[in-house]
């Protein structure tokens, strides 16, 4: 793993946790996350979306609700339509797949209205 690639993986880790979830009006549900995400998705050359695609595939199934909806918004806003569905199918084995399915629904209508 090269070293731009590791610091790449720590931006997008860090655009997932700041700013915080609920910690203020204007972030409830992780608007801000979704709009950071989106925002440096589209300013990497071809090579590092790869990279970050992966990351938003993988951490789409994620069993942290917050983590997984918020992906699923972020490969929404950027019309990731095979990978938005293989999250919902993913879902679709959970045994609390009505709660991540309603959230993911929430993720792409906040994709929707700030991106």
């Amino acid at each position: 793993m090269t070293e731009s690639t590791v610091l790449l993986e720590e931006e997008i880790l860090r655009l997932y946790r700041e700013p915080i979830i609920g910690a203020s009006y204007s972030n409830t549900f992780g608007e801000e996350n979704i709009k950071n995400l989106v925002n440096t998705y589209r300013k990497l050359e071809e090579e590092k979306m790869m990279i970050m695609r992966t990351f938003l595939v993988s951490f789409s199934k994620s069993s942290d609700l917050a983590t997984s909806f918020i992906s699923v918004g972020v490969l929404h806003a950027l019309d990731m339509k095979k990978e938005l569905d293989e999250a919902y199918q993913w879902a679709q084995g959970l045994d609390d797949k009505e709660r991540f399915i309603h959230h993911f629904d929430i993720g792409k209508s906040l994709a929707e209205y700030f991106t």
